[in-house]
């Protein structure tokens, strides 16, 4: 049976890895663009590059802030949005249609490829464009023995955007060794999601590092209204959390339930403590302002225009007003404090209100069956992320108190986190579990998704043992690869039986299952799958009645991955990949205190305050009443 199993999703494209023509292109371009950047670089540094240099004075001139931080800075939030829009793309065209044809064999993959090759180049740029003299460099910059002072920011800023790109080429030899791995979260995807939004995180440090080189005053008196970059911080990560969480959103995920509002809790309370803890009054809701028409416009274009299925989103307005409720109660004053009540509250009044939401938005919605476990990896999650954004914050603006309490927290956060990791990925498989499905009524009808009118029907199951189902989080028919996708519960008959009233597709490109996922057992079994000779796979013919044994559902939703590599190759490359993220994580945050650390010094004077800053000034002094003795700057 598991044999059977080894399918592929319904294309000719090969399932161990791109041609290799195309990734000869691939890297062909990318040196091709590297080297122009540095010799763009090596220009500027001697005093040429006049577009480059005009670019810059054009950077000083609107934000105020040295044209070494502005420029790389903007252009690598820009590619990282680019990115971003690729990812959301392109996960939703795996779901629909399956494997692809390489790097260059779908559209989805150019935002990508030029979204994370424009970040590693702004990356280079952010160092090739560091001044040269010491009293315009940082004083967090890196001084290294035949180099100029480098931006602590810009340097994370590089090796952020180099793993994430490095992930296309890994991916590939991952593909290579393992098969493919239909998944969102396999470890290359992981990797270069990951790595991307930390080069975007240390793009908005590289605008904090340069703001404090010019003097520009980061806590200014007028609050979020004149305090971007908090509100931006806050919104990357939202952003960034709630791509990682795809595949709930599209109703396809293959790992334990608990994860969704594990992460929800955690991402809501790191993203609006942050937000909230520096931008003041406000700027927890500023950021939701921000992630929910970002992402919505997103979906929208994803499901509207590119014709492919639409995810659904994560809410996050019930945890954003939450921080701004205890906020005003004058608990920011102690930031870590502050950050774990935050996540206190991400992590029990957020759950409610994402419990609801999943009701009326989510493709899965929760059940009370999550609240024995969901519910308390929802609160440790939520007070760890809100202590770990505190201690980012407070380390970025130098405010962090004295001590090692702060550090000893971030810590007890980070173990917390890794442990709630840990028991999340714990699963068990029974292997005496089966599935008798019986098809009934099929006729041709419209059928799900984009494919038009297709042979479908209707199906009942029988699981032995029943007690399979036991206190499920889901018990559903499912099917995706087949121009589309849909995800629709099992109601249990008054004989033990489970149905359907959805009619299911059962012929042409789908993948069409049954699965069952009841605290750690997650289980699936075939109802039809097509034939594919790129592995020499028969299918799985449909039947009017069949029992077939239950597996683990990853074996039939990544039924690309090969059963033939050694075991112990498979955990080694995971905790390498993974490792990368983690490593370059830790990276951020120490990154954050050296520029903390290095303080606000008097300005040399080169950077006269921007465009932006002005106007800015300008209305906040219109629309605020001066009291007597106050003064006018």
């Amino acid at each position: 049976m598991l044999h059977l199993l080894a399918a592929t999703a319904p294309s000719t494209a090969s399932p161990n890895g791109a041609p290799l023509e195309q990734i000869a292109i691939v890297a062909v371009l990318t040196t091709a663009v590297t080297l122009l950047m540095l010799g763009a670089i090596a220009r500027y540094r001697a005093g040429y590059a006049r577009p480059l240099r005009a670019l810059g004075r054009a950077s000083e001139s609107v934000m105020g802030i040295p044209a070494w931080a502005g420029v790389p800075a903007v252009a690598g939030v820009a590619f990282g949005a680019l990115a971003l829009f690729g990812v959301t793309w392109d996960v939703a065209l795996h779901i629909d249609e399956g494997r692809d044809e390489g790097p260059l064999g779908t559209a989805a993959h150019y935002p990508i490829l030029i979204g994370l090759l424009g970040l590693f180049q702004s990356g280079l740029l952010a160092v090739g464009m560091a001044p040269k003299r010491e009293e315009r460099a940082s004083r967090a910059a890196l001084r290294i023995r035949g180099l100029w002072p480098v931006p602590v920011s810009a340097a994370l800023m590089l090796v952020s955007s180099g793993l994430a790109f490095m992930g296309f080429p890994l991916d590939d030899l991952w593909h290579r060794i393992f098969g493919q791995d239909v998944s969102l979260w396999g470890p290359t995807h992981v990797m270069m999601i990951a790595c991307a939004v930390l080069g975007v995180i240390a793009a908005l440090v590289l605008l904090v590092e340069g703001a404090r080189v010019a003097g520009r005053d980061l806590l200014h008196r007028g609050g979020v209204a004149m305090r971007p970059l908090p509100v931006a911080f806050g919104a990357v990560l939202l952003l960034g959390w709630a791509v990682l969480l795809g595949e709930f959103d599209w109703g396809v995920p293959q790992y334990r339930m608990v994860w969704h509002p594990m992460l929800l809790a955690f991402a809501s309370a790191q993203a609006f403590v942050v937000a909230r803890i520096w931008g003041g009054r406000g700027a927890a809701l500023a950021a939701w302002a921000i992630y929910l028409p970002s992402l919505g416009v997103l979906s929208l274009l994803v499901g509207g225009p590119l014709g492919q299925s639409m995810p659904s989103l994560p809410l996050f307005l019930a945890q954003a007003v939450a921080v701004e409720l205890l906020a005003g109660r004058g608990t920011v004053s102690s930031p870590v404090r502050f950050g774990a009540l935050a996540g206190l509250l991400a992590g029990t009044v957020g759950f409610a209100a994402e419990y609801a939401w999943s009701q009326i938005a989510m493709p899965i919605p929760w059940t009370t069956n999550l609240l024995p476990e969901g519910l308390p990896a929802s609160v440790v999650a939520g007070v760890a992320g809100g202590v770990l954004g505190a201690v980012f914050t407070a380390s970025l603006m130098g405010t962090l108190a004295p001590g090692r309490g702060p550090r000893v927290a971030a810590t007890l956060a980070t173990i917390a986190v890794v442990g709630l990791g840990v028991n999340a990925l714990a699963v068990q498989t029974p292997d005496d579990v089966r599935a008798t499905i019986s098809m009934s009524d099929v006729r041709t009808t419209p059928a799900p998704g984009y494919g038009g009118d297709q042979p479908t029907g209707r199906i009942s199951v029988r699981f032995d043992p029943p007690s399979v189902t036991d206190g499920a989080h889901w018990v559903q028919a499912m099917g995706w690869q087949g121009r589309g996708s849909f995800v629709d519960p099992l109601t249990e008959q008054p004989d033990g039986s489970w149905t359907t009233d959805a009619r299911i597709p059962v012929t042409g490109n789908w993948k069409s299952m049954v699965r069952v996922h009841a605290g750690r057992t997650m289980l699936a079994a075939p109802v039809f799958m097509r034939p594919d000779p790129a592995i020499d796979f028969a299918g799985m013919p449909l039947r009017p009645e069949v029992t077939r044994q239950m597996v683990f559902d990853q074996r039939v939703l990544q039924i690309e991955r090969k059963d033939d590599v050694p075991g112990w190759l498979w955990t080694p490359a995971i905790i390498l990949v993974l490792g990368m993220v983690l490593v370059l994580a830790y990276a951020t945050g120490r990154t954050a205190a050296h520029v903390g650390r290095a303080g606000r010094p008097v300005p040399a004077g080169a950077v006269a305050p921007g465009l932006l800053g002005r106007l800015a000034d300008a209305v906040h002094d219109r629309l605020t009443p001066r009291g007597p003795g106050r003064p006018l700057a």
